[in-house]
């Protein structure tokens, strides 16, 4: 759908970057009741036409006709529509051959090729070529016998030229080493291995020194008394101490179960609650208030019936509750947040939902000429003049934005009453007062657009 515009586009001398003009296949096409100096591109004609008030005229150029030239000929020079045709270029057929120069035989190849200055080719020179002799060079391959000078292998070409290839091995994985027997390299592990990798000894292994671990060993379960154990023995060796006992209502004083007052129960080291209510718990020092989702550690060992103080515990608040809503800050539940009920709905499970919101700063006003009725039945008012139609709205009405209201502060859209509700386009002027004027070209009538205010 084309965007509406209801006056005049001013482009302030600025270019228009990448415009098509309207394309139609014909003038009746292009529209009723065209006005002088309307345009569009005609797609059959291939040219652009336009209204000169009358009738409908194809912009002309400056090509009056198109003249022949070497090997080009035209068709229909004088338009609208020439043909322009080359001429045939004839040259002798390639010839094929199956011939396969061997070593030392020779072929003929283009050497250079001379055009004309249009580009036609007025003369080729070929060479002859001829291929070398035979180039085949055979190796023979002897292993040095002799220990110190490394693990050699010697190749020798037919010429007598002689090439030395050294293989070596790996430092502390591999050794290479020459052997005093002609023809024979020996390929051994050093004393001292070195595995870069992965190692996996399918059968027993045996390590007469000491064994130093760098990365992780996987051990299996110990089945007998002289077998090392895995974690998951080590950790059932020490189950007992620093174990989770459970939630921790703390909704009545002392809470359930009971880690204050003279009535306590036993803990060990490190056994901890997870708090499942809210509440306050009194300690012989002080109290502590915890919330849904905090965490109570034993710091040490403590006695029953010991009225242990708050230093014997640590505390963990997690401000994990579920949040609340409320009237305000003080009475509102937080937990990652508190929601003003206002504005917010929130459900017992945490739920979050924003309330429909009105914008005070917002309006929508009717373009129309109520303002001329008595009493004015709208803030707005419609004149014409000079094939202008103006609608002028007075934002300090007190059903828009009060008397203090400025309109250089005022945004607007305007928009069709009607279904779809298009936006459209007219110049928009602001007083520097509390007025807002829309111009629109032509004759317009109330009640068929309508102004989007908004107040910054």
């Amino acid at each position: 759908m084309a965007i509406n515009y209801l006056n005049s586009i001013d482009l302030n001398k600025n270019e228009l970057l990448q415009g098509v003009i309207e394309n139609q296949p014909n003038d009746a096409s292009a529209g009723a009741s065209p006005v002088e100096g309307q345009l569009y591109y005609n797609t059959t004609d291939k040219t652009i036409k336009q209204y000169n008030g009358t009738a409908w005229v194809s912009i002309a150029g400056d090509i009056t006709g198109l003249a022949e030239g070497t090997d080009i000929s035209i068709t229909n020079a004088d338009g609208p529509i020439p043909t322009i045709n080359h001429a045939d270029i004839t040259r002798a057929p390639n010839s094929a051959t199956t011939a396969a120069p061997a070593y030392g035989g020779t072929f003929t190849a283009v050497d250079t090729i001379t055009t004309s200055a249009t580009g036609h080719v007025t003369a080729v020179n070929v060479k002859t070529v001829t291929l070398p002799a035979s180039d085949d060079t055979t190796y023979d391959l002897t292993s040095k016998a002799n220990a110190s000078s490394g693990a050699d292998i010697d190749l020798t070409d037919s010429d007598g030229n002689i090439d030395t290839v050294t293989l070596i091995g790996t430092a502390g994985e591999i050794e290479v080493a020459q052997s005093a027997t002609a023809g024979t390299i020996v390929i051994s592990q050093p004393s001292d291995v070195t595995i870069g990798n992965d190692l996996q000894v399918d059968g027993d292994a045996n390590i007469n020194g000491a064994l130093t671990v760098v990365g992780q060993v996987t051990v299996p379960a110990a089945t007998a008394a002289t077998s090392a154990p895995n974690l998951g023995q080590v950790e059932q060796l020490v189950a007992g101490i620093g174990l989770f006992k459970g939630g921790y209502d703390a909704s009545t004083d002392p809470g359930s179960p009971v880690i204050s007052g003279s009535a306590n129960i036993a803990l060990d080291l490190g056994d901890y609650f997870v708090v499942t209510v809210d509440g306050d718990i009194t300690f012989s020092d002080t109290t502590i208030s915890v919330e849904v989702g905090d965490m109570i550690f034993a710091n040490a060992a403590i006695a029953v019936n010991t009225d242990p103080a708050s230093t014997a515990y640590t505390f963990v608040i997690q401000d994990a509750n579920i949040a609340g809503s409320g009237a305000d800050d003080a009475s509102t539940e937080k937990g990652v947040a508190g929601f003003d009920s206002a504005s917010f709905d929130v459900s017992a499970t945490g739920w979050v939902q924003l309330k429909p919101q009105a914008n005070p700063y917002g309006a929508k006003v009717t373009l129309d000429d109520g303002g001329s009725a008595t009493p004015a039945t709208s803030p707005c008012t419609r004149a014409e003049a000079g094939d202008l139609t103006t609608f002028t709205i007075d934002l300090t009405d007190t059903s828009l934005f009060g008397t203090s209201a400025l309109a250089a502060n005022v945004k607007a859209e305007i928009t069709q009453i009607a279904s779809p509700y298009e936006t459209v386009y007219a110049d928009v002027a602001r007083s520097g007062s509390g007025t807002i004027s829309f111009a629109f070209t032509g004759s317009v009538a109330s009640d068929v657009y309508a102004a989007l205010l908004v107040y910054v």
